[in-house]
């Protein structure tokens, strides 16, 4: 287990910060290795409190991944052990709905927190630490409603949060910090990824400046930076690392120190989701020749086979996946979906469609339009596009993917999600039929 870095002179309180955790709770395989637990992250935290005073703080999507549908619900009590100060309110937090969110926060044993939506819960919380008090206030996602049912956040968000900031510092907190559940826009690039925040920076930079740290999320991508002169920054998901933050006696600036990989540790007893987990991971189901990955210029691009496999399995005259459609993986090499050579398990099939319903639905298109969808897709996500920053499903910078039989197809074979989005990229309403088979069987047939 790597230490985390060292800390500057001066320095009285470390954050360890975290987001899009998706409820990793046992080591899976990637692209790049294996990915870290929440387990190690805590352990991570344990160490580090042996030295100085040390926070754990979220920004949101702690439950969302296989866990949720393997074991039957969202894991919140395995979310109730990790030693979290506080969180921040993901989209994911409320793929249940409004009321479920709400019993799940009276149960944690930490703040969920959200100030820029009416969700009931509360805007802001104080942190009591062994350096001082510190405040912390949570922020959605801004087009929150846009990704789950949700209310829109609040127009005056800027005045609210500086608001907020003031009231928490004039009630004792020494720092301030902003837990924002969105983050910098990223793509494939070379090794690992690029990045750039000017969105980010449109968002924030009303009210960065009334708060002592910035520490985001929800785009997958690792950032570090200043929002209006203040430092924020975000991790990879999937608990594959943690971004430490470092808070001195104000007025001193705070520093962000990194981004830091986690180790894969394992609790003494396993909960019935990693034991969930454990069985998916055992099934093996199929067979993969190749390393097949979601990053642009990927030899064997993950999309391209998904298309393939939807196509063939509804009987559809295409298939078309989005680069973004899968997401099993921290992009840490830019690839933010992979199906190793090898044997494949039910468990890397879940990864990739991570939801109960999976059935797949089929569209009728017009002459040329799976062209011109594609088309359309790909000139909003691509990574010199800026104006596709300010659209909220184009997290992932990557093209899509068809596989068509003949020039013209009339029908396509799509995720139920990806419907609404192409009805957008054509501008006409779309219906769709079930197609009676979902994407893991879809995508495992094709692999065998």
């Amino acid at each position: 287990m790597e230490p985390l870095p060292a800390a500057d002179a001066g320095t009285v309180l470390r954050i360890v910060a975290t987001n899009d955790m998706g409820a990793a709770f046992v080591g899976v395989p990637t692209s790049w290795g294996r990915s870290g637990t929440c387990a190690g992250i805590a352990e991570l935290i344990e160490r580090e409190r042996e030295r100085r005073p040390t926070v754990w703080l979220d920004a949101g999507d702690l439950t969302v991944g296989a866990a949720q549908p393997l074991a039957g619900e969202a894991r919140w009590d395995d979310v109730a052990r990790l030693p979290i100060a506080a969180a921040a309110v993901g989209n994911h937090e409320l793929d249940e709905g409004l009321p479920a969110l709400r019993r799940a926060a009276a149960r944690l044993p930490f703040p969920l927190l959200c100030a820029n939506a009416d969700l009931g819960l509360p805007a802001s919380a104080v942190v009591e630490t062994a350096a001082g008090p510190l405040g912390v206030i949570g922020l959605t996602h801004p087009d929150v409603h846009r990704h789950v049912e949700a209310p829109a956040p609040h127009e005056g968000r800027p005045e609210r949060i500086a608001g907020l900031a003031r009231e928490l510092r004039a009630g004792g907190a020494r720092w301030v910090v902003a837990l924002l559940h969105d983050g910098a826009t990223w793509w494939p690039h070379e090794a690992g990824i690029g990045t750039r925040a000017e969105r980010l920076h449109r968002l924030a930079a009303p009210w960065a400046g009334a708060v002592d740290v910035v520490l985001g999320g929800h785009t997958l991508g690792a950032w570090t930076g200043e929002l209006a002169g203040t430092p924020a920054g975000h991790a990879y998901p999937f608990a594959s690392t943690v971004l430490v933050a470092d808070l001195a006696a104000p007025p001193r600036p705070a520093a962000i120190r990194g981004v830091v990989p986690v180790p894969a540790v394992r609790p003494a007893d396993a909960s019935p989701a990693m034991r969930a987990l454990d069985a998916a991971a055992g099934r093996v189901v199929a067979e993969s020749a190749v390393n097949w990955l979601s990053r642009t210029g990927a030899p064997h691009y993950l999309p391209g086979l998904v298309a393939e496999a939807m196509r063939r399995a509804t009987g559809a005259d295409a298939g078309l996946a989005p680069g973004g459609q899968c997401a099993n993986q921290a992009p840490l090499d830019g690839a933010v979906a992979a199906v190793r050579a090898g044997p494949v398990t039910e468990l890397d099939l879940w990864r990739l469609f991570n939801y109960a319903d999976d059935e797949l639905v089929v569209a009728a298109l017009r002459p040329g339009e799976l062209r011109a969808a594609v088309a359309a897709h790909d000139a909003t996500v691509a990574p010199d596009a800026r104006p596709g920053d300010d659209v909220w499903w184009a997290w992932c910078r990557m093209p899509a993917r068809a596989s068509a039989e003949g020039d013209e197809p009339r029908t396509v074979a799509v995720v139920p999600w990806v419907a609404p989005r192409l009805a957008e990229w054509l501008g006409r309403e779309v219906e769709t039929e079930r197609a009676g088979v979902g994407a893991r069987e879809a995508l495992r047939r094709a692999l065998s």
